[in-house]
């Protein structure tokens, strides 16, 4: 307003100014007049304040929370969706995609955009909000709230299971399984582990006062068992106020041979402590033996005999196949390789890493004279076109870098070569040592494992097993950059076709219902996955956002004066209309 007024003054003064000498002529009036309406637009166009937007829609706009929160026991989502209704136009948020509720009631990005539309604002909700906290206050003040909190009954929730994914045949099978309850819930509950509609195992869950508790229960696979199997973790006993968290789903592969087979053809200390750190780093079935005599095999675990052929078929089935010693009678072995032949140019060498390798972070801020010195090495040759260095070394920390770990890859494998003895004593050594050769023996094995399918499969799940209102998500694992990959999934209902499409990252992901799939990609590669019942939403949190009205109105949207187009022909018909009084008074 202030704006408004100081251009009107100056146009009246700037007007009058001009036509000051003739003001007795009638035209000169309308003349001074046309010349004030023209420099007043032309001042606010220079200006260019903004004004309030109109408002086109007055009616209030809902923020409908439509997470799985306010569809457990005791929600109220269909109250909340006809108060949302009866008070203005509804949006809703905390969903995973149009109409499928989500597990998490996130408020602050859908809030930012209701309250700068300028209209006013209500959130209807169940009050359970995790991020609050990252609201501002003036934000929060702008909005009403109406809370239907949900009651909070007597409840025992599975809240984590963890257990490996992938066992061999005759290991044991454990599990941890940790649980939370509310006020009012029995203080131990059973636990039970079901394959279909066989118990594999079962204990007892002691809360001892607490809310929170944990069991291990474990078991060995029983014979014959193998293949791709769906275990159920259910709370065994009478359903309490939420049936929805009480089974957790869990997706057990079980392989005749392990999934990583070390072969200590060359039984030394190198060969133990390569095994120890493979049963450490890596999340699959390790499984070592040890040939303490020529022709004769034990197990690295027990020392136990075992046939030729036992060792035979672990190491052609294993995902990884490690093997210290002689690799040649397993040269075409495993799906992935790492070969430790031994060394033959002994000295003092000292190892250093190199850029752009898989093993590069374990070099990452260590000092090489701080690493012990290696015992022997022997040279390897790496193909630049289809390989890499990932160490070298130098005698006496003097000539010229040795290459002495390598890797290569085809088509279909990736191996691994180690050309260097001594290695034994970096996780002896303890300290900065020890964490490298931890950490460079986990950069092999990442690496090693992701090497190419067979079925040429572009595409992975990231977990066999989603919880509910949480998308699944897939990894590009194919060559190149990420592209659109067609899917097709045959679930609980009829089968259906998507596309995935990866961001940047190389990862994307799918909305979908409760149950199990099987998915078929577009070029090769299939696989199952699950989206179980259990969602964290499903346990009831603290309610942190309660009925209140709103202390203040939203501000809305400005307009820019400049954006009035009709405000240009104000001024050119004012300087205009001036112009031709002028020459009809007979003035230039």
């Amino acid at each position: 307003m202030l704006q408004l007024v100081l251009a009107v003054a100056l146009a009246t003064a700037l007007a009058w100014w001009s036509w000051r000498d003739r003001w007795h002529d009638g035209r000169a009036r309308l003349a001074v007049l046309a010349r004030g309406v023209g420099v007043v637009a032309l001042v606010i166009l220079l200006l260019d304040p903004t004004i309030r937007a109109g408002k086109a829609q007055r009616r209030p706009l809902v923020l409908l929370d439509n997470s799985i929160s306010m569809h457990a026991a005791g929600g109220r989502a269909a109250e909340a969706g006809r108060l949302a209704a009866s008070i203005g136009d509804t949006t809703t948020f905390g969903e995973l995609a149009s109409g499928i509720p989500g597990d998490r009631s996130a408020l602050f990005d859908v809030l930012t955009g209701a309250v700068s539309s300028g209209r006013a604002v209500t959130v209807v909700t169940d009050g359970e909000i995790p991020d609050l906290s990252t609201i501002p206050a003036d934000l929060l003040d702008q909005v009403s709230v109406r809370a239907l909190p949900r009651p909070v009954g007597p409840d025992v929730a599975l809240t984590a299971v963890r257990a490996p994914l992938r066992l061999a045949a005759g290991d044991t099978l454990a599990m941890t399984i940790e649980a939370t309850r509310t006020s009012g819930a029995p203080d131990s509950i059973e636990i039970a582990v079901r394959d279909s509609t066989v118990t594999l195992m079962h204990g007892m869950l002691r809360f001892s006062g607490s809310h929170r508790a944990e069991v291990r229960l474990s078991t060995p696979l029983p014979h014959g068992y193998a293949g791709e199997r769906w275990l159920q973790v259910t709370r065994v006993g009478t359903a309490d106020d939420e049936p929805g968290d009480d089974v957790r789903w869990w997706r057990l592969t079980v392989t005749p041979t392990p999934g990583i087979a070390v072969l200590a053809a060359l039984p030394d200390f190198d060969a133990r402590a390569l095994y120890r750190s493979l049963v450490d780093v890596a999340n699959l079935p390790v499984r070592g033996f040890v040939q303490l005599q020529a022709g004769r095999w034990r197990r690295m675990e027990d020392l136990s005999p075992v046939t030729s052929d036992v060792v035979a078929d672990a190491a052609r089935h294993a995902d990884l196949l490690a093997v210290r010693g002689d690799p040649g009678p397993w040269k075409t072995d495993g799906r992935a390789r790492l070969f430790w032949p031994p060394a033959d140019q002994p000295g003092d060498w000292y190892v250093g890493g190199t850029n752009g390798s898989p093993i590069a972070d374990a070099f990452a801020g260590v000092d090489a004279d701080s690493l012990p010195a290696l015992v022997a090495i022997h040279p390897i040759a790496v193909d630049s076109t289809s390989g890499w260095i990932g160490a070298t070394a130098r005698r006496s920390r003097r000539g010229t870098p040795v290459p002495v770990i390598g890797g290569r890859e085809d088509h279909t494998s990736r191996t691994v070569t180690i050309a260097a003895d001594g290695w034994y004593r970096w996780p002896l050594h303890g300290g900065v040592a020890n964490q490298a050769w931890r950490t460079m023996v986990s950069g092999m094995v990442s690496w090693l494992l992701a090497a190419p399918e067979s079925d040429s499969a572009r595409a992975r799940p990231v977990d066999p097993v989603t919880e509910r209102g949480r998308p699944v998500r897939f990894r590009w694992i194919g060559r190149g950059a990420p592209v659109p990959v067609a899917i097709t999934l045959a679930g609980p209902r009829a089968a259906s076709g998507d596309t995935l499409r990866f961001d940047a990252a190389g990862d994307a992901t799918l909305p979908l219902d409760v149950g199990r799939y099987r998915y078929t990609l577009g070029g090769g590669g299939t696989g199952t996955f699950a989206v179980e019942p259990y969602a964290d939403e499903l346990v009831p949190s603290p309610v942190t956002l309660r009925s209140r009205p709103a202390s203040l109105r939203p501000g809305g949207p400005g307009r820019p004066l400049r954006d009035l187009v009709w405000l240009f022909g104000v001024a050119i018909a004012g300087f205009g209309t001036e112009w031709m009084l002028r020459r009809r008074m007979g003035l230039r």
